[in-house]
């Protein structure tokens, strides 16, 4: 079974998308956005599927799976950045005073798709934060409109193009190990904490 078949019974089986109803970009780009942000075993799509949970690697790297199955170019790109109490004023009181103290390294993701191959136009889609995270501050991106860039969930440092045929976990956490070091094992934590708040927020943001 296809990674698109797979995410469609999923998808319906959860009673997210329609008996009937197709995977389109919109429906791949909404469920994707809507899963709950929250680290899944490993961020392979068959396994963000399984879950129905994932970080911004894991989303995007089943996104752009989703994508590339429906027939759209999609690449995979990777930002460092940190989390920090400007940078990210959402975060909850004690994450963001954590963050204050000394920023938190990390690495984003998110998607470069084609959505016009003949005049080769690309934009910019960004499906980390669930939609009713809006309620808490979060950047979240509400509407996917053709040719219009989605804003960005994070102030990036330094941007990375994933090669078509590399694994973007892969290429992800060789770039975290240059990039966090020794604060490795606290940016899980945060990460974590992260999920933790998001879903103790209630039901809707999970």
């Amino acid at each position: 079974m296809s990674i698109l078949e797979t995410f469609r019974d999923e998808a319906r089986r959860r009673g997210v998308l329609g008996p009937q109803e197709p995977v389109t970009l919109h429906a791949a780009y909404r469920l994707v956005r809507d899963l709950p942000y929250a680290r899944s075993t490993d961020a392979a799509p068959d396994t963000v599927v399984r879950e129905w949970r994932g970080t911004a690697v894991g989303k995007h790297a089943l996104l752009a799976a989703l994508l590339q199955a429906l027939g759209y170019d999609a690449a995979v790109m990777l930002a460092t950045q940190y989390f920090s109490a400007s940078g990210a004023p959402w975060l909850p009181p004690a994450l963001r005073e954590e963050a204050g103290a000394r920023p938190v390294p990390d690495v984003h993701a998110f998607l470069r798709v084609c959505h016009d191959p003949v005049a080769d136009e690309w934009m910019t889609v960004d499906a980390t934060w669930p939609l009713a995270a809006r309620s808490l501050g979060l950047p979240v991106n509400e509407v996917l409109q053709p040719g219009v860039d989605q804003r960005i969930g994070c102030e990036i440092e330094e941007l990375f193009h994933v090669p078509d045929d590399e694994d973007p976990a892969e290429v992800a956490a060789r770039i975290l190990a240059l990039h966090a070091g020794d604060e490795a094992a606290r940016r899980e934590t945060f990460i974590d904490a992260i999920a933790a708040w998001l879903s103790s927020s209630g039901e809707d943001v999970r």
